[in-house]
């Protein structure tokens, strides 16, 4: 099963990610913020990124910048971003980067769920 970096400043809401994301049959890697996340990401080079949009210090958009802007050869992990943003020019100003998909909060682990199984089987491919 696929190796998922979830980057997320909330522990509450890390905490309920991992759980569903584990009794799914994922492995979950914890980041309880940008810095910690994009560290971990270079350590273990996940196969997913579910991470929070809007976190103090680096942000998520900051995090995928830094990954695709230091490491082209990571271009290919798909981003997830959770977000309680809903502006569409939020999610515009960083349409260059790529991100695999927004997921709003709170966040539907079905839908969540779906997208991680398509996103990680159209890698795998």
């Amino acid at each position: 099963m696929a190796k998922i970096l979830l980057i997320e400043d909330e522990a509450p809401v890390r905490e309920m990610l991992i759980d569903e994301l584990t009794v799914q049959g994922y492995k979950v890697v914890e980041a309880a913020n940008g810095e910690e996340g994009l560290k971990k990401f270079l350590e273990i080079e996940p196969d997913l990124v579910v991470c929070d949009r809007a976190m103090p210090g680096m942000s998520g958009y900051e995090v995928l910048e830094r990954v695709r802007g230091a490491h082209p050869q990571f271009e290919d992990i798909p981003f997830i971003f959770l977000t309680a943003l809903t502006d569409p020019r939020d999610k515009a100003a960083v349409e260059h980067l790529k991100p695999a998909a927004y997921i709003e909060k709170p966040v539907d682990f079905k839908v969540l769920v779906d997208k991680i199984k398509a996103l990680t089987t159209a890698v795998k491919k």
